[in-house]
């Protein structure tokens, strides 16, 4: 099964231990495992990425506890953090949102799940990272022009 079509999708809270994580729980067999995926909502175009970790029965287990509302239908639940929910409009638990997931396992895709993950410091040493390669890229090709001879 595939998300790359906007479906609807019944939003559920996160775990406690799972508000500051970079991940969200949803049930596609079509994905590796933990893969980055491009969360999208089409109705204001925002869009976040982050890494996606399967539904299986022992996250069910763990999650169906009362007093918490119960997934019932894993084939449509997408559990997400409220710091995610923000980034893409402002969604609300236990409503139906149509979301476009598609998988970005590049480079691009990993990086930008950095920059649009929960924790701070997460953020800022992806963009440290990407501040010291346009550096050294720059002190490498001064270094290769001064090797060059001149007129």
């Amino acid at each position: 099964m595939s998300y790359a079509n906007s479906r609807p999708m019944k939003l559920f809270a996160a775990l406690r231990e799972d508000t500051q994580q970079g991940w969200i729980w949803l049930q596609d067999t079509s994905l590796p495992a933990r893969s980055v995926v491009k969360i999208t909502n089409p109705a204001n175009g925002s869009v976040v990425y982050c890494e996606a970790l399967q539904i299986d029965s022992n996250f069910l287990s763990a999650y169906n506890q009362s007093p918490r509302i119960t997934i019932s239908n894993r084939e449509t639940a997408l559990v997400i953090n409220g710091w995610y929910r923000t980034a893409l409009g402002g969604l609300s638990t236990q409503t139906e949102v149509s979301l476009k997931i598609e998988p970005s396992n590049s480079w691009w895709g990993k990086f930008k799940a950095c920059t649009h993950h929960p924790q701070i410091i997460v953020r800022v040493a992806a963009w440290l990272g990407a501040i010291g390669l346009f550096l050294g890229i720059i002190g490498l090709a001064l270094g290769v022009l001064s090797l060059c001879p001149r007129a």
